[in-house]
């Protein structure tokens, strides 16, 4: 009968032996770890990659919206400045207009 405290130390000195099968299930332990741990390294380095890739170059169908979009939000962009142009001016005389820092001198 193997005791369950391999690595006590005996009282005539020395540590007990471990059996053959308990190193190699150990040994078996230790490499199903490893490759699990690997496994799940490379699963999420292949998931940033994917994401990347997606955000870099994504399919045409969805670069296409994608530049519909930026179109629309330029296009609403315009329509709003154009209508902010044309509204009269309501400021006293002396009051200056919300954007004069972007305003270039001339």
């Amino acid at each position: 009968m193997h005791s369950l405290n391999p690595f006590f130390s005996r009282p005539e000195g020395g540590t007990m032996k471990i059996p053959r099968e308990w190193a190699e299930a150990s040994d078996w332990f230790v490499l199903f770890t490893l490759g699990t741990l690997f496994f799940l390294l490379g699963a999420f380095a292949m998931w940033a990659w994917l994401i990347w890739r997606r955000t870099t170059k994504p399919e045409p169908h969805m670069q296409l919206l994608m530049e519909l979009e930026e179109e629309e939000a330029a296009a609403s962009q315009e329509r709003q400045t154009t209508a902010q142009e044309q509204e009269p001016d309501t400021r006293a005389p002396w009051e200056q207009s919300p954007d004069w820092w972007k305003k270039a001198d001339s």
